[in-house]
């Protein structure tokens, strides 16, 4: 059960070492977010990599915008919600 300390250590760095960096985050929701999310929902193999694929997209030159955890209802209703705004675009 590796998915629990890291969830614990996730946490620990959203209540100690984030309030020391502040609001800097490019991306929404934050990288710890969604590092949270995705071990809570994929467990600590799928987890990890796709925590630590974010952490590496987050740069400074990094556009970021909204990035939801893949396979969540947060990013369903992201995607449905892009979809919509593809088609009024089209018409």
């Amino acid at each position: 059960m590796l998915k629990y300390p890291l969830i614990w250590f996730v946490k620990g760095w959203r209540k100690f070492i984030s309030p020391v960096y502040g609001d800097v985050c490019k991306f929404h929701p934050t990288c710890s977010a969604y590092g949270l999310k995705a071990l809570e929902t994929h467990g600590a193999l799928k987890g990890s990599f796709l925590a630590v694929a974010r952490i590496v997209r987050c740069h400074p030159w990094s556009m970021g915008g909204v990035d939801y955890v893949p396979g969540t209802p947060e990013r369903l209703a992201w995607e449905a919600h892009e979809a919509s705004l593809d088609r009024e675009v089209s018409k």
